[in-house]
């Protein structure tokens, strides 16, 4: 388990009527993340995002990939994009088993039909965090401004208490708020 690490949730950008890239409000969603990740508090910290994933691109998307583009461009950070949609257990896996993940931040840009499983996987769930954490059973098709904080503590454990579901409230339609 990280221990004493942050794993930042987002969907990707907004996708367009046709294609597999960003729609405008997700091109404006995604030159909008450098600012709200460069300025993202917790306990009254600045986190400093030392990872950044995405899920690997696809003939029918390259939304997640593009949408933290310009952010892995502002922090000089890389984007590892090398696991599909459907195999986030791997790097949950991944992020879950690895000491270098210890004490830092990462962020992850996936597909929203399988966010939710994937925070499961990180041991983040409505089963396990209390009804403050706002935590959604589904994520709604047409929401893309909601963040997933998952906080560990010292000895890997979820922080029930930091471990929530935050509207952003970053775009102009940013309207729709967590469950709770």
């Amino acid at each position: 388990m990280p221990k004493n690490a942050t794993i930042l949730m987002i969907r990707h950008g907004e996708k367009p009527d046709t294609g597999d890239g960003l729609a405008v409000a997700g091109q404006e969603r995604a030159q909008a993340y450098v600012v709200y990740f460069q300025n993202y508090v917790l306990n009254g910290q600045t986190l400093a995002i030392s990872y950044l994933f995405a899920s690997e691109d696809s003939s029918k998307s390259h939304r997640p990939v593009d949408t933290i583009t310009p952010l892995a461009t502002a922090l000089n950070l890389s984007i590892d994009e090398k696991h599909k949609d459907k195999d986030f257990q791997k790097l949950a896996d991944d992020l879950l088993n690895h000491s270098k993940y210890d004490n830092e931040t990462s962020l992850v840009c996936w597909h929203h039909g399988e966010i939710l499983d994937f925070a499961a996987a990180l041991g983040a769930s409505t089963t396990t965090l209390p009804s403050s954490s706002n935590w959604p059973t589904k994520w709604p098709s047409n929401v893309f401004g909601w963040v997933l904080q998952l906080v560990y503590d010292s000895n890997g454990n979820i922080v029930p208490a930091q471990t929530i579901c935050i509207s952003q409230q970053m775009m102009f339609d940013d309207t729709v708020q967590p469950p709770g």
